[in-house]
């Protein structure tokens, strides 16, 4: 059962929580700054993580509920609004009932549910002048309290740059930047070096403050983006190829947790939230939906080997095929294959990603028995 702490009282067993989120970092992007290693020396790295959705809103949803968009409501980039709150339990909800004190930092009202959030601080773009200083501050804060805090702090100057310097910039189809990959990588791995330099200081910041050493840190992100490889998407939200959704995920915790650890091996950022309950011993909520993920423990201990299925979906609001309202992209990821359907088209995009990690050789007519295997497995999330 929960073991819940009186209010002021913190629970030495426990560990403060602080989740750090770099919105839209390329998997492939990590070589732009030493900090990755260095997070790597300290906790465990999983390389493979497949997030849900290649857009912010549907894949923080999913990951605070450990829910995909079918079951938690929000499958679509309009559907902030369907997310079934009633029906769901968050990543806050579990922490504050369990006597945490829950505080987080965004720029968006929408992005993920607020329930469960003690203090949670909306600071749009425009309004933000300096996001390491607001979030050292929050981290002040949190360190302050004299019981067990979770502190969730969303960094997203990548995305902003992404909107103004691409998005805003470009069509679809624009030769001027399909035509221009390395001089987009450039400029893609400047935004990401920034974005690197801000975690570089924010560990530092960590470290000077958590004088207990008693912290477990989450250093994730939402999705990808694309350099101009696929026309018809400028960045992230349109397809489900995996320069948006193979993202990585850093654990730290010294005193459960290996160190200096990689897994290649699949899984999804569904598994955060019961990989944190697992941590705390907090057993799932009987009185909301079923999560779907799973506890990634057993992988660091060497329990488990097997690749996990994941699923991802999208419906992008621009595009050859929008469908803002409703997914229409489905993906299924397994053993190093990957099936894509495309609903609004009724094609099929197979590929083996061992041998061809940049999607560009579709096996869907030559590999008729791997389709079959892996349509099999789709349609269970259709």
């Amino acid at each position: 059962m929960w073991k819940f702490l009186k209010p002021g009282k913190s629970n030495n067993s426990h560990p403060n929580i602080i989740m750090i989120l770099l919105d839209q970092f390329r998997n492939d992007a990590r070589v732009c700054h030493g900090i990755f290693e260095k997070l790597k020396e300290r906790g465990v790295l999983f390389s493979k993580t497949i997030t849900y959705a290649p857009y912010t809103l549907a894949s923080l949803h999913a990951t605070f509920t450990s829910m995909y968009g079918a079951y938690n409501g929000v499958d679509g980039y309009v559907k902030s609004n369907h997310y079934d709150k009633k029906g769901c339990h968050t990543l806050a909800e579990y922490l504050q009932d369990t006597g945490y004190y829950t505080r987080g930092y965004t720029f968006s009202s929408i992005l993920f549910p607020s329930e469960g959030f003690d203090n949670l601080q909306i600071v749009p773009e425009e309004k933000e002048s300096d996001v390491l200083l607001s979030h050292q501050k929050e981290l002040d804060i949190c360190f302050n309290q004299e019981r067990n805090f979770f502190c969730y702090l969303h960094h997203g100057d990548i995305h902003h740059e992404i909107v103004r310097e691409v998005i805003r910039k470009y069509d679809d189809f624009d030769i001027r930047y399909f035509g221009h990959i390395e001089e987009n990588r450039k400029r893609y791995l400047q935004y990401a070096y920034n974005a690197a330099v801000y975690t570089d200081k924010i560990i530092k910041t960590i470290d000077k403050l958590d004088t207990k050493k008693n912290t477990l840190l989450i250093i994730t992100t939402d999705h990808g983006g694309g350099i101009g490889e696929k026309p018809g998407e400028k960045a992230y939200g349109i397809y489900t190829y995996d320069y948006s959704i193979c993202v990585w995920l850093y654990l730290i915790y010294p005193s459960l947790l290996p160190v200096n650890k990689e897994f290649d091996i699949q899984v999804r950022t569904i598994d955060i939230l019961p990989t944190i309950m697992d941590i705390l011993d907090i057993k799932p909520s009987r009185r909301h939906k079923n999560i779907q993920g799973k506890s990634l423990l057993p992988i660091t201990r060497g329990e488990e080997t097997f690749e996990r299925v994941a699923f991802s979906e999208t419906g992008g609001v621009e595009g050859p095929h929008p469908s803002p309202d409703k997914a229409n992209v489905k993906c299924i990821r397994q053993n190093g294959w990957k099936l894509i359907y495309n609903l609004s088209t009724s094609k099929m995009e197979l590929y083996d990603l061992s041998a061809d990690p940049m999607e560009t050789n579709n096996l869907v007519q030559s590999n008729r028995h791997k389709r079959e295997e892996l349509w099999s497995k789709l349609v269970e999330y259709l």
